[in-house]
């Protein structure tokens, strides 16, 4: 599959306005279209206050182009586009990015991130940007591949997928998302995770030749009452 990360920057105050849309007329106009959406969040911590974040998923590049054109192309949605902006556009701009899933990502290879989201309360969702030094993605990938992953399992940790980019953005990037009871939950297993003596060694000797991330940009999501990601 190929994933796009979608983000949106909205007007002061329309966040109420758009998320309607989005609930009332666009995910339902998605379906009819067979546009797959993955999830569907708003911040709670990290990012900003006036943003909302979703993802799609996609067979290819082929059928992104044909279904996102006839999306674009509906008269239907240029009508309310033009009824829900009568005092304004609701959205300030658009960042998008289209990514491709590692050979170890959980959601290509079936592996749950929990239970059904039927049997228990919404997770809380952490969505990570890891940009590696130049020319080190490919050492950041592989401590994930080969330790990272494993390591974050047995602390408890849900992991959702991993994904670098194919189209937008920039080429040292490393995306992944973890899924949380709580915010609570979240810091105890990371503070575990960080004094693990193993990670340590392990970070240690993948850094021998000096650091491979530049900088970690993360934002804490709760999932809409229409995503499907719960």
């Amino acid at each position: 599959m190929l994933y796009e990360l979608r983000k949106y920057e909205v007007m002061q105050g329309k966040v109420p306005a758009l998320l309607n849309r989005f609930s009332s007329f666009t995910v339902p106009k998605w379906q009819e279209y067979g546009i797959r959406l993955v999830g569907f969040w708003t911040p709670e911590i990290g990012g900003h206050n006036q943003q909302l974040i979703y993802a799609w998923a996609w067979e290819s590049h082929a059928e992104r182009v044909e279904k996102f054109g006839a999306w674009r192309a509906d008269p239907e949605r240029a009508r309310v586009w033009a009824e829900t902006q009568r005092d304004g556009p609701l959205v300030r701009r658009v960042h998008n990015l289209l990514m491709d899933p590692t050979d170890f990502s959980q959601i290509d290879l079936g592996v749950p991130y929990g239970p059904d989201a039927a049997t228990r309360p919404p997770y809380v969702f952490e969505l990570l940007e890891y940009e590696a030094m130049p020319g080190r993605l490919p050492d950041v990938v592989q401590r994930f591949r080969g330790f990272t992953c494993d390591s974050f399992a047995a602390h408890g940790f849900r992991q959702v997928g991993y994904w670098t980019p194919s189209i937008g953005d920039h080429d040292h990037l490393l995306v992944y998302i973890l899924a949380w009871e709580s915010v609570e939950e979240r810091n105890r297993l990371f503070g575990e995770f960080r004094l693990d003596p193993e990670r340590r060694r392990v970070f240690a000797a993948s850094e021998e030749n000096g650091p491979i991330v530049e900088r970690v940009n993360n934002v804490l999501m709760n999932p809409t009452a229409f995503s499907p990601m719960r």
